[in-house]
């Protein structure tokens, strides 16, 4: 799962606030708001995603996380294995694929013995967790794979990050982890005219994590 992920936009991640600036841009032209999230970035959040626009060329755009379902929930995530499969996914994996630039992502362990390093406001507070901040080893900006819709009570797009088996060398957090693409092969997933799974196969396998206190709330 890919519950939370962090934005930093100085230092060695300028590049991440040239994209949130255009796409804040973009935001405020269709909604008149620039609510584009930094920091930490939580389901139902507006972020800059990447993707192709009508002019065929990649630009940042202001979307937001989660598609929404009837009983008003969120699908903040999407199985990869099994969405070309899908009737209702397979049109939108097919022709609407996004990328979404960000530092790293967050992913909780649960371990017996251990105090929760997330505050008391953590989700699943009655167990002790870990937080750990993950990212490819490859160097570079690294990019998160969506897919993304429109809705017809929204004024913005709307996505959902694509999520696969755990890599091997983070299993022991949880089973499962978003579809991660470094600066060298993300440009494969936003082809119109790729290969949806070739691409998959080019995601990164090689993860470094860290544990961290809770990063500060999205501004």
């Amino acid at each position: 799962m890919c519950q939370r992920f962090f934005i930093a936009d100085i230092g060695e991640d300028e590049l991440i606030a040239v994209m949130r600036a255009e796409a804040a841009r973009r935001q405020r032209i269709i909604t008149g708001e620039s609510t584009v999230a930094r920091g930490e970035a939580a389901p139902g959040m507006i972020v800059a995603a990447l993707a192709v626009g009508r002019n065929g060329e990649i630009g940042a755009y202001p979307m937001q996380w989660g598609f929404h379902r009837p009983d008003g929930g969120l699908i903040v995530n999407t199985r990869s294995e099994t969405a070309l499969e899908q009737a209702l996914l397979r049109p939108t994996l097919l022709q609407r694929r996004c990328l979404i630039p960000c530092s790293w992502y967050l992913e909780w362990e649960s371990r017996a013995g251990h105090l929760s390093l997330l505050g008391d406001d953590a989700p699943g507070e009655a167990q002790a967790r870990i937080v750990y901040a993950l990212r490819p080893k490859a160097p570079g900006m690294m990019y998160l794979a969506a897919i993304y819709r429109y809705e017809a009570d929204r004024r913005l797009p709307v996505f959902s990050i694509l999520t696969r088996e755990q890599a091997p060398d983070i299993s022991f957090i949880s089973d499962c982890m978003p579809v991660v693409f470094s600066e060298r092969h993300h440009h494969a997933w936003l082809r119109r005219d790729g290969d949806v799974r070739a691409a998959l196969r080019l995601c990164e396998r090689e993860m470094a994590c860290r544990p961290v206190h809770t990063p500060p709330r999205a501004a």
